[in-house]
């Protein structure tokens, strides 16, 4: 049996190289049920249950009150997507998949697992996005509407997974004090630079929505001290200062060139003369090199912001208008297509 299933395999790779097997199938049938697969998993709370105590089909469904038959083709499915495995008829989370899907573990997922219902719905509307150049605009919605809980402690769980590394390649003049984190939402980025530098605060300027989440996420870590929101605008807020540091994490694909180099030069006057400036971002190749994932990121932008995912070169433009010089530009490591950009005023 072993052997058949190896020379299926084999066969299947074997037509998708010689282009006998119809990929784009592949792309939108499989890709689909197995991202709604995974995120099943956890809206169920298939994941939760199985990081307790491995179970049977038939404990697991008296547990989370579910159909027997679903429940098995459920943990089948999950099985083939490598989040849970069987032994001897009970089911456990697969160990890989423990760090990312234990709501215990400090590196936990889940909640951007749950995020991707509401952008499964966004990406619901692409077909129009693209005929009429209309995007979703998901930035617009109402202070109270609730997506934007699931948005920004989605955002928080990603970005727990890199702060670390990147508040340790953030430079600040000896002696900073004050920061500013632009549209930095949950403040996590900000919270954990302020951990590197004794005596460091942090204010974070975004919109009210996004604010209402933070503040609580900040509070819940017992870090209002060194981390203040503040509601506003940032392409129209008074920026205050003058700051020790600038972030602009995730945030230059949601805005137009033009917009990018406006805010850049007003972030330029409300830094000091030694003030550091680190961007964030997910930048695309050059047209001349390969594509990889960035290009559907960037499609993903444009449905969200009617925006771009911008290349190193266009990156380095925005600044070089502004007034900035770059000074590194590195990979970060934990999350990939992440570039970490630290700037000086000229």
């Amino acid at each position: 049996m072993r052997l058949g299933l190896k020379a299926d395999s084999l066969r299947e790779r074997l037509a998708d190289w010689l282009n006998l097997a119809p990929q784009p199938i592949a792309h939108a049938f499989f890709g689909m049920m197995a991202a709604r697969t995974v995120m099943a998993g956890e809206r169920l709370g298939v994941y939760a249950a199985l990081a307790e105590s491995s179970a049977t089909v038939e404990e697991l469904a008296a547990r989370l009150k579910l159909s027997p038959e679903g429940t098995r083709a459920l943990l089948e499915a999950l099985e083939a997507c490598e989040t849970v495995e069987r032994k001897r008829g009970r089911y456990r989370m697969a160990d890989r998949a423990r760090r990312w899907l234990d709501p215990r573990s400090p590196q936990y997922v889940g909640g951007f697992l749950d995020f991707n219902y509401t952008q499964w719905e966004w990406w619901g509307h692409l077909e129009d996005a693209v005929r009429t150049g209309e995007p979703v605009d998901i930035h617009r919605f109402a202070p109270d509407d609730p997506r934007w809980n699931t948005y920004i402690h989605a955002m928080h769980q990603m970005a727990r997974q890199s702060a670390p590394e990147v508040a340790r390649a953030i430079p600040l003049p000896r002696g900073a004090r004050q920061v500013l984190d632009l549209g930095g939402a949950h403040g996590w980025f900000a919270a954990e630079l302020c951990r590197h530098h004794r005596g460091l605060k942090a204010t974070v300027l975004d919109l009210e929505g996004s604010v209402r989440v933070g503040r609580e996420i900040i509070a819940r870590a017992g870090l209002t001290h060194v981390v203040t929101h503040r509601e506003g605008d940032i392409l129209s807020s008074e920026l205050g200062g003058p700051y020790d540091g600038v972030l602009l994490f995730q945030v230059l694909h949601h805005l137009t060139p033009a917009q990018n180099v406006a805010l850049l030069r007003r972030v330029r006057t409300a830094l000091t003369h030694k003030g550091t400036l680190a961007v964030l971002e997910y930048l695309r190749e050059d047209a001349d090199k390969p594509a990889t994932s960035a290009p559907l990121l960037g499609l993903h932008y444009f449905l969200t912001s009617k925006a771009a995912a911008y290349t190193p070169a266009e990156m380095e433009g925005f600044l070089d208008d502004a007034g900035f010089h770059i000074e590194t530009a590195q990979p970060v490591r934990n999350i990939p297509l992440q570039t970490l950009i630290i700037a000086r005023p000229e």
